[in-house]
């Protein structure tokens, strides 16, 4: 009679992280000079914040439906757009939030004006 054994195979799984969880990993070891660097202040039409520009310390220029010129540091005004921002469908689906006549009113002191 011959005595059988069974030898336990385990399987080890590697997680891979995502390419945003990546993104945020490198962005938290650059300094602020890097980051400027990086993301130089943009100029657009609208307001926007975007799940995927938090971290970045993008400065931001748009000019609103009255034609006065705002710039806004994204991050800041991100953070506290998210509680908000958390509960909106829009923001749920794609990441981003946008609004092309003016910032909302919320948030409006933490933006500067241009001249």
């Amino acid at each position: 009679m011959t005595k059988v054994t069974k030898v336990a195979k385990t399987t080890q799984t590697k997680t891979v992280p995502t390419r945003e969880e990546l993104m945020a990993k490198m962005l938290e070891s650059l300094s602020e000079d890097q980051k400027s660097a990086m993301f130089p202040p943009i100029e657009r039409k609208n307001f926007v914040v975007r799940k995927s520009w938090l971290g970045r310390n993008q400065v931001i220029t748009f000019t609103n439906n009255k034609g006065i010129t705002l710039k806004y540091n994204h991050d800041t005004v991100l953070t506290m757009m998210l509680p908000r921002l958390e509960i909106s469908p829009c923001w749920l689906k794609r990441g981003y939030w946008s609004q092309s006549t003016d910032l909302p009113s919320y948030v409006r002191h933490l933006a500067e004006v241009v001249e």
